[in-house]
């Protein structure tokens, strides 16, 4: 693999991170009730609220729940595990944080 096609493939992983729905990590190209810029996809949000009241540890479930049905592999139910706290619905603030 050259440099070349390196940069290509990692260019198109940060535009696919990109469009995620921040809220569920659903790529919004899948979407096809997605309102052109809105962060959400049109399953966790409405336009002016979040359709289910639900915590992180909800939605990971669900997600989960959702890759094990589509036999998703263990990398990517783990990745998408991981994925969901970094996301904007569910990132804590820096003030949030404890200080060390």
């Amino acid at each position: 693999m050259t440099v070349k096609d390196w940069a290509r493939a990692l260019k198109k992983q940060w535009l696919a991170e990109r469009s995620r729905c921040q809220s569920c990590g659903m790529p919004v190209i899948y979407d096809k009730k997605h309102k052109a810029g809105s962060p959400y996809c049109s399953y966790c949000h409405d336009g002016e609220s979040f359709i289910n009241d639900m915590g992180l540890a909800d939605m990971r479930a669900r997600v989960q729940a959702l890759l094990m049905s589509r036999k998703a592999s263990v990398l990517a139910r783990f990745y998408m595990h991981w994925r969901l706290a970094t996301l904007r619905r569910w990132r804590k603030p820096l003030w949030w944080r404890p200080v060390r």
